[in-house]
């Protein structure tokens, strides 16, 4: 997937609130993150008290796949958020 259209989707989709693109910090709770790390690209989730999920981290040998993959887990943290409040 290219830069724009994971841009676009997440727009369109309303998931920007969920997306942190650059390392994990302090002011990242319940976000995932998008980062480039030398010649790989790494998605990782955090939790609540933006702590770094350890199984959530995945490592790709190219962005778009990387994006690919932040699409879905924006996905489910967006269900899972509004599953919590029905």
């Amino acid at each position: 997937m290219r830069t724009d259209e994971f841009h676009d989707i997440v727009d369109a989709e309303h998931l920007r609130r969920f997306l942190y693109e650059g390392a994990p910090n302090g002011s990242t709770s319940s976000k995932v993150c998008v980062v480039s790390d030398g010649a790989q690209w790494v998605t990782v989730c955090t939790d609540e008290r933006a702590a770094v999920i350890t199984k959530t981290r995945k490592t790709f040998d190219s962005q778009l796949e990387a994006l690919d993959d932040a699409v879905d887990a924006l996905r489910l943290l967006r269900d899972f958020e509004e599953c919590g409040r029905a």
